[in-house]
Order: structure tokens, then C-alpha cells, then sequence
């Protein structure tokens, strides 16, 4: 079993704060999910657990719509 130790709010909020953004996003992504398990989301819990699980990279370059340069054939 793990220590249970006393902790304050705005020290939690501080360690939180020292997080990474992508530690934090999980954070939220775990908390939304546990809260799942015990009520229904309301529409503003699930649109935040969307916006947790969603990738942040940006596209190198725009894809070209043809489709030899998808599949490398000419499409015969």
C-alpha cells in the first residue's frame, strides 16, 4: 500500500502547474474518465475528454489529391 499523506489544494494546484502540457492532459484525460465510471459526462466533461486525447502536430505539408502520389500507381 502506498503512503497516504495530507495534502492542500493550492499545493496540489502548484505541483500540477510544474507538469508537463502533455502530463497535464492526461491528467484531465484520467480524472474525466474516472468521474466517468461514477455519473454520466455532461456535454462540457466529454468535449474536454476529446480535446485531452487529441494529437498536437502539425502537418508538414499539404496532401496532394492525386492519387499517384498516394498509392504510387497510375491507377489502372
Amino acid at each position: 500500500m502506498a503512503l497516504q499523506l495530507p495534502i492542500q489544494y493550492e499545493q496540489l494546484i502548484e505541483l500540477v502547474e510544474q507538469l508537463s502540457e502533455e502530463q497535464q492532459q492526461d491528467l484531465i484525460k484520467r480524472l474525466l474518465a474516472r468521474s466517468a465510471h461514477q455519473r454520466p459526462l455532461t456535454v462540457e466533461e466529454k468535449l474536454q475528454l476529446l480535446d485531452a486525447v487529441k494529437l498536437d502536430v502539425a502537418v508538414n505539408e499539404e496532401p496532394s489529391i492525386r492519387r499517384v502520389d498516394w498509392y504510387d500507381d497510375d491507377g489502372r
